[in-house]
């Protein structure tokens, strides 16, 4: 048996990041977010998302009953340093390598699940993981914070250097001179 670990919006400037351990032999599947408070400035930079990915895996790990005879096929992501480490520490059969198939297709359908339930109406999909459709879905959650920026601020990955800038030129732009 093979599980495949793999993680979803990472890159998505709204919402916590999607964890999803899958069987896939069976399609057991095991997900949780990492919240997004783990991606605001103080927590962004001391890294707690780690733990909390970790956390999600250990989780899913037990909730699937993974055997140490099983292979585990983790991606590479940074997200998934500490849950590399806690696997092999454990002694599973660990491999870093890119994760596609199943594993990648659900978890990417169940984090714009999650992105629905947040508020973001038809959030578009990740099907082949081009960079034209990462850019598509970050510009259209771009565009819809921007509809209600004090209202969605707190959905937003906020401790991105990206976002300290854009919510500095926000605020500037709002003085009179």
């Amino acid at each position: 048996m093979t599980i495949q670990i793999d993680d979803q919006g990472w890159g998505a400037p709204v919402g916590g990041v999607g964890i999803i351990i899958l069987r896939k032999e069976t399609d057991e599947v095991h997900y949780d977010i990492v919240p997004i408070n783990h991606f605001y400035l103080g927590a962004f930079k001391k890294k707690t998302y780690l733990e909390s990915a970790r956390d999600i895996v250990e989780e899913g790990v037990m909730k699937l009953n993974v055997s140490k005879d099983e292979e585990i096929e983790i991606c590479p992501g940074c997200i998934h340093d500490c849950s590399a480490q806690w696997l092999e520490g454990e002694g599973y059969d660990v491999t870093v390598t890119k994760i596609n198939g199943d594993a990648q297709q659900v978890g990417e359908q169940m984090f714009n699940e999650y992105l629905r339930g947040l508020g973001v109406p038809n959030p578009p999909a990740i099907v082949e993981e081009t960079v034209d459709e990462y850019r598509a879905q970050f510009f259209y959650l771009m565009d819809w914070v921007r509809e209600d920026l004090n209202g969605r601020k707190h959905l937003c990955k906020t401790g991105w250097k990206y976002f300290i800038k854009f919510f500095k030129n926000i605020v500037s732009s709002h003085h009179c001179g």
